[in-house]
């Protein structure tokens, strides 16, 4: 499980990274992007979503005691999906805060934060990273 977790952090990060750098480049006219971004971003997207990931994972795992994989994934989806959410929206408007600042490094850091917020709790943890556990613990269900 944690294998699952890892991988769909880090295609979060790097699908968060890429969107927003083309993103700064399209909407604000940014050339270049400073090195430190992508690694301040890396080390925040991370630590976020393992913590969405382990919000989801652990519910998963309590009700698989119990159920079939796709039962126990669907009450796991049902139970966390509010709470993910409303975090996920939070976060990414505390980061979108960052890009008032006249600073362009946190220009860049709170849009991509943001954006990769955004994907990581809509997208990855609403979609992705359940049809990867369905996908492989279905044959293992009780």
């Amino acid at each position: 499980m944690s294998a699952y977790m890892m991988a769909t952090i880090l295609i979060s990060f790097v699908s968060a990274l890429g969107i927003g750098i083309f993103l700064i480049d399209v909407l604000f006219g940014y050339d270049a992007v400073s090195t430190r971004v992508p690694v301040y971003s890396f080390i925040f997207l991370v630590a976020l979503g393992i913590d969405y990931n382990i919000i989801l994972v652990s519910r998963f795992l309590e009700e698989r005691k119990a159920r079939k994989a796709k039962e126990a994934l669907e009450i796991a989806i049902r139970n966390t999906g509010g709470v993910i959410s409303s975090a996920g929206l939070v976060l990414a408007a505390t980061f979108a805060a960052l890009m008032t600042m006249p600073i362009a490094d946190l220009f860049v850091f709170g849009f991509i934060v943001a954006i990769g917020i955004l994907m990581d709790t809509f997208l990855v943890r609403g979609m992705l990273l359940p049809a990867v556990i369905l996908l492989f613990e279905k044959d293992k269900a009780k």
